[in-house]
C-alpha cells in the first residue's frame, strides 16, 4: 500500500472495535491518527499500540457542535485533515434492545425513529465538520464504516436498515458533491466482527441482545465462508479507500462480509 506519511486521520469510535482496527491500520500506514470517542482510558491503550503517533479528542459524535471542536483540535494539533473514518455507531445499545430491533409489529416506532436520526447524525456530523479542513488540504477521503443490514434485507433489523441503507446513498449523493473538490467517499458496510462491542453484547454477555438476534448472530458465524472477520480485516479494506491506491475510486459501497453477502 502507498504511505501515507503526512496524512492526518480523523477515527471516530477509535478507542474499540472496529475503529481501533482502523487506526491500527492508518498508523501502520504511516498516518498520524486522531482517535474520537468518549473513554480517555481506552484511548491510551490504542494510542500506546499505535507508537503514541496520534492523539485523543473526545466529544459526543451525535453533538454537531463536539464534532466541529474536534475537527478543529485535529486540525490545530497536526496542521489539516486529510481522512474521516465515521466508525462509531452513536447508540449501539439502543440498537440492540427489543423495542428497536425485532419484529416489525412490536417497534417501538417513536423509539425507532429517534434512533434513526441520532445513527445518522453520528456519522455525518464528523464529515461535516471536516469539510473545511479536507478542502483546504485539495482534497481527501473519507469512508464511512456502518452496517451490512443498509444493502441485505434481513429480518427483525428495520431500524439498521432505514438508516444504513439511507447512509449509504447519502455517501454516494456526498460523492459526487465533493467529487469537484477531490474529496473521495466510499462506505464500508460490515456484518459481525470479533472482538468488537457488538461480539461482546452477542457472546460474552448474558442478557445485552434478545434471544432472537443471538441467534441471528450465530447463523452468520456458521455461514461465513470465509470465517467472522476480526477488526483489522476492516481496517485492511477502510485503509485501502483511504489511502492513494484507490485514488479513482469514489461513490463505491464495498461489503467486506467473507463471502456471506456478494453483491
Amino acid at each position: 500500500m502507498s504511505t501515507m506519511d503526512g496524512k492526518v486521520a480523523l477515527v471516530t469510535g477509535g478507542t474499540g472495535g472496529i475503529g481501533r482496527g482502523v487506526a491500527r491500520r492508518l498508523a501502520a500506514a504511516g498516518a498520524t491518527v486522531v482517535l474520537n470517542g468518549r473513554d480517555e482510558a481506552k484511548a491510551e491503550a490504542v494510542l500506546a499500540e499505535l507508537g503514541g503517533k496520534g492523539c485523543f479528542v473526545a466529544g459526543d459524535v451525535r453533538s454537531a457542535l463536539d464534532m466541529r471542536a474536534v475537527a478543529a483540535e485535529a486540525a490545530a494539533r497536526f496542521g489539516g485533515i486529510d481522512i474521516v473514518v465515521p466508525s462509531a455507531g452513536g447508540n449501539d445499545d439502543e440498537a440492540r434492545t427489543t423495542a428497536v430491533r425485532g419484529p416489525f409489529p412490536d417497534l417501538d416506532l417513536e423509539r425507532v425513529t429517534t434512533f434513526i436520526g441520532a445513527a445518522v447524525a453520528a456519522k455525518l456530523n464528523v464529515v461535516q465538520a471536516a469539510v473545511p479542513y479536507l478542502r483546504s488540504r485539495g482534497g481527501g477521503s473519507v469512508v464511512f464504516v456502518t452496517s451490512a443490514g443498509g444493502r441485505v434485507p434481513t429480518p427483525g433489523q428495520t431500524a439498521i436498515a432505514t438508516f444504513s441503507g439511507g447512509l449509504i446513498m447519502a455517501s454516494k449523493v456526498l460523492a459526487k458533491e465533493l467529487a469537484r473538490d477531490r474529496i473521495r467517499v466510499n462506505c464500508v458496510c460490515v456484518t459481525v466482527v470479533r472482538d468488537s462491542p457488538s461480539w461482546t453484547a452477542a457472546f460474552e454477555s448474558a442478557d445485552a441482545v434478545s434471544d432472537r438476534h443471538r441467534r441471528q448472530y450465530e447463523k452468520i458465524v456458521e455461514r461465513s465462508p470465509l470465517g467472522v472477520a476480526a477488526p483489522e480485516d476492516i481496517g485492511d479494506v477502510v485503509a485501502f479507500l483511504a489511502s492513494g491506491e484507490s485514488r479513482y475510486l469514489t461513490g463505491l459501497t464495498a461489503s467486506p462480509t467473507g463471502g456471506l453477502t456478494v453483491h
